[in-house]
């Protein structure tokens, strides 16, 4: 996730696309709003505490993810970097040394924070529940780190695919989805966790056609019919075909958009960024204002802090006020929107706070090994895995499996924490044999 750490407003102007800058700032903001918003707390009849999804009972907001569910133009973006990272040959080892570097030094504070937190928690008497449901959202978020390092682990062969034949895993690549959402719901599900790779490395490979000048060259008609295109297509998938409509998982479908990502993100992909790229003359003309470009270096100048810490705010913020005794709505109701406003200010409050204090950690200096270490692409797959592993299994409980089942796998968090902090120490303390690896001695892969 690329930041905009060294751009100031009237910095290295003509070295980056303000637009990207802005697609990436854009889509971390209403990530998480996103995630503020949807969460719906209401007591159980126990006097327990249930953590839900407001769309679990206002299905009028299930269209609206067409819009809101941006994951893909987080990929789109990571496609522009990504193509630019490696236009030179014999950069790949030093590209995913600064990918693993960048993501996972911030990572391991949030795990090792939330790890000991938990335990402290039920050591003291907190109730186990909550703390599971708070471990659970907390580590929900670095499922997303997972497959950003492994599309940047793909990204160098997509880079020369692309090169070769420019068109064709847009082309490829939607099929193989389709073939894949059949496995949903049958003993080969596990193979539709592949959809992963293939729906977000679509959005990246539109970035990587981004970064090449094919899609500006376009007459502007064409994006407001891609775009007509895309919703007519999602109105007959969603109509008559097996998908829902929303783009988030709830409860109770019969199948999902996101677990694991279906042909219909492809689509909603397709809608935003043609939606982006018909606005994109509007929107560089309002980037070349002094205010408006701040606010978006702001925003990815700590993008990696602010993804990773925004749902650790809101869980502080629902501690203090059920504390206190804040009353919980009814999810949908009047009275509950009005809460949810002073929620989402609290929210933001607090991870302004957070971000103050822990956004030094994306601007320290790399300790990355020189020459870049031959193990680059291993310890991506390993910090990727262990990711994963914690993202699933939730923060509650270190050592034991549980959380959510990947392909009728669980895992405990404290191994994968482990992966993840292996993978980092190889890329610091491996470094290529003296002689090898010489053009690779420099970190790769920013436009920041």
């Amino acid at each position: 996730m690329e930041s905009g750490r060294s751009a100031h407003p009237r910095a290295r102007s003509t070295d980056r696309d303000r637009f990207i800058d802005l697609v990436r700032a854009t889509s971390i903001v209403v990530v998480v709003l996103g995630h503020w918003t949807m969460a719906a707390l209401q007591r159980t009849g126990d006097g327990g505490l249930r953590v839900g999804n407001i769309m679990e009972v206002t299905t009028w907001l299930h269209p609206l993810t067409w819009l809101f569910q941006v994951m893909p133009l987080f990929f789109f973006a990571a496609g522009f970097t990504n193509a630019l990272a490696l236009r030179r040959p014999g950069r790949v080892r030093a590209f995913l040394v600064g990918r693993v570097e960048r993501v996972t030094r911030p990572s391991l504070v949030l795990i090792g924070v939330w790890l000991v937190l938990c335990v402290v928690l039920i050591a003291v008497g907190v109730d186990e529940g909550l703390v599971d449901a708070a471990g659970q959202n907390a580590a929900m978020i670095l499922w997303f780190l997972a497959v950003y390092l492994l599309l940047a682990l793909v990204a160098p062969v997509q880079v020369q695919v692309h090169r070769r034949h420019p068109w064709l895993l847009v082309t490829v690549l939607p099929v193989l989805v389709l073939l894949l959402d059949r496995t949903q719901h049958t003993s080969w599900a596990g193979l539709g966790f592949l959809n992963y790779l293939l729906v977000f490395g679509f959005a990246q490979e539109v970035g990587m056609l981004y970064a090449g000048g094919r899609l500006t060259r376009w007459p502007r008609w064409v994006w407001p019919a891609g775009a007509a295109a895309a919703v007519g297509l999602l109105v007959l998938l969603t109509s008559l075909g097996p998908y829902p409509v929303s783009m988030i998982s709830l409860p109770g479908q019969e199948m999902s958009n996101m677990l694991p990502p279906s042909v219909c993100v492809i689509l909603v992909g397709v809608l935003q960024i043609s939606l982006l790229l018909w606005a994109r003359p509007a929107l560089t003309r309002w980037l070349e204002r002094e205010r408006s470009w701040l606010a978006v270096v702001v925003v990815n100048r700590s993008v990696m802090t602010i993804f990773l810490w925004h749902l650790t705010a809101f869980v502080i913020v629902a501690a203090v006020l059920l504390g206190v005794g804040v009353p919980l709505p009814e999810p949908g109701t009047g009275l509950w929107w009005a809460h949810k406003l002073l929620w989402l200010v609290l929210a933001a409050t607090v991870t302004a706070v957070l971000v103050r204090l822990l956004s030094f950690l994306e601007w320290l200096p790399s300790r990355a090994a020189v020459p870049a270490t031959p193990m680059a692409a291993p310890a991506a797959l390993l910090v990727a895995v262990g990711m994963t592993m914690v993202a699933s299994a939730g923060f509650a409980h270190p050592f034991e499996r549980g959380g959510v089942s990947l392909a009728g796998l669980t895992f405990a968090p404290a191994p994968g924490a482990l992966l993840v902090l292996v993978g980092l120490l190889i890329v610091w303390w491996v470094p290529a044999r003296p002689g090898r690896g010489a053009d690779e001695a420099q970190a790769v892969g920013t436009h920041r």
